[in-house]
């Protein structure tokens, strides 16, 4: 099975206005869950209550949301929204 990367619109608008230095966290980041999605570092675990959903831990305050899904002989890791804990999992 072949991991493949993709991303949201909407992650992308946000990625893009991140800080300068919070950008160069998430980079960082997103390179260590690609090449290791378990490491230790990254603090990724399951959102409860969802099928298949995943928090990335950035630094203290900033989460990716990562859904992580097969297509084919493929599994697919779509960056889906990035932003503060307030952000990603907004209270209603």
């Amino acid at each position: 099975m072949t991991r493949r990367f993709r991303s949201t619109k909407k992650f992308d608008k946000q990625f893009q206005a991140l800080n300068q230095k919070t950008t160069k966290q998430a980079k960082k980041v997103l390179e260590t869950f690609m090449k290791d999605p378990s490491h230790p570092s990254l603090r990724f675990k399951k959102v409860q209550g969802t099928g298949n959903f995943f928090e990335i831990s950035v630094n203290k305050s900033i989460r990716i949301i990562v859904e992580i899904y097969s297509e084919a002989n493929d599994q697919i890791n779509l960056f889906y929204i990035i932003g503060t804990h307030e952000e990603v999992f907004p209270v209603n």
